[in-house]
């Protein structure tokens, strides 16, 4: 029974050297039958068979001197071919199967390839920009985080008045001044700010601008625990975890800003993510990174640094009794862990004499208890005008 498929034939005597045709099995062997009524036949025995075309389906039949050749892509055509051949063509078929199946494995493998080095490029320019950002800002001068830490200052909402008794300022300041020798970087001016607020915070912006609150003042029984915050939110500083932040949270766009050198709107663009809340959200390794720092510092110049972890604990004690107002607790997460890191740090460190800070801490918090009661009596007479 002869079986016909459609299909075409490739030869010299065709005009153009090809013609669609019919393809018929034949006892004898392929034969095909063009619309102008030529016919073409190549014997089994003679046939060479190959596999391709655009679609990897195609079946060519070519006789011995490859000078011509019927071609069909009909799916059911080579099984067809192998039983009108009785088998001597299926080495052939078999060949040319393995032979697509292979050439269709390998653009596979090389579109996977390809798609996988895509995407490993994107990955690593992503990290690599961002890599390079973190190095372009600890290469940048320290002037640029005093460029953003006095603008982000003068537009920021303290929260509260600035104390304006030169006492009070001037003895934060002092202890300021006395573990800022002790700074990993140069050229950092500390300047202190004493802001008037129920909230036990205090936070130290890029570039050296610092401010304390009087509800912290109020809840440290001395002048060194005072120190142990201070050293702290100096490190964030010295250690640039600030505009590091900046960095991270601006994006790409930062890190490529950085990476040409372009400071300008990153500047403007980093005074704006400058807020309260938000200089006091640092990680778990910076604040960590702070800890450390600060116990150092504090050692450096012979401050006892245990009042730091004495004052923290203080803090996380009275915590539940007062909630909303411990804001330094609230910004600095896992407060128990890190405790346990400041007093490990502690037992390893050299034995110094520490010398005690040379404030009248009683005068300071008195201070600032009367310029309390002093603005709460102005705010009377305002309200009764």
């Amino acid at each position: 029974m002869h079986q016909t498929f459609s299909g075409g034939v490739f030869s010299e005597s065709l005009d153009g050297g090809r013609a669609g045709a019919d393809i018929e099995l034949l006892p004898a062997g392929i034969g095909a039958r063009t619309p102008d009524g030529e016919t073409f036949v190549i014997p089994y025995r003679d046939t060479q068979v190959e596999m391709g075309g655009y679609n990897g389906r195609m079946v060519f039949c070519r006789n011995a001197d490859r000078s011509l050749t019927i071609f069909c892509d009909a799916p059911k055509f080579p099984k067809a071919l192998s039983l009108a051949a009785a088998g001597t063509l299926d080495e052939q078929l078999a060949i040319g199967h393995k032979k697509r199946r292979g050439e269709s494995r390998r653009a596979f493998l090389f579109g996977t390839i390809c798609l996988t080095a895509i995407l490993l490029f994107i990955v690593v320019g992503y990290f690599a920009i961002r890599y390079g950002a973190r190095s372009a800002v600890l290469a940048l001068p320290v002037s640029i985080d005093a460029q953003i830490g006095d603008a982000a200052m003068e537009s920021m909402d303290l929260g509260g008045p600035k104390v304006r008794d030169e006492v009070v300022v001037g003895a934060m300041q002092s202890i300021v001044d006395r573990i800022a020798p002790a700074a990993a970087v140069e050229g950092i001016d500390f300047r202190v700010h004493v802001v008037e607020s129920s909230q036990i915070n205090a936070f130290a912006l890029p570039g050296g601008n610092m401010v304390v609150y009087t509800g912290l003042i109020q809840n440290a029984s001395s002048p060194e625990q005072i120190a142990g915050v201070l050293s702290h939110e100096m490190a964030h500083a010295t250690l640039r975890h600030g505009i590091q932040r900046i960095g991270q949270s601006l994006g790409i766009w930062a890190g490529i800003s950085l990476l040409v050198g372009d400071v300008s709107g990153l500047t403007g663009a980093a005074v704006d993510l400058m807020q309260v809340a938000s200089v006091n959200s640092y990680s778990r390794t910076h604040e960590n990174e702070a800890d450390a720092e600060g116990v150092r510092m504090l050692h450096a110049v012979e401050i006892d640094p245990s009042a730091m972890a004495d004052f923290f604990e203080h803090l996380e004690e009275e915590e539940g009794d007062v909630p909303g107002i411990f804001a330094w607790i609230s910004t600095h997460p896992d407060h128990a862990s890190r405790i346990a890191s400041v007093r490990a740090q502690l037992a390893g460190l050299p034995p110094v004499q520490y010398q005690p800070i040379d404030i009248d801490w009683g005068e300071i918090r008195q201070r600032i208890d009367k310029n309390n009661d002093m603005n709460i009596d102005n705010s009377d007479v305002t309200e009764q005008n």
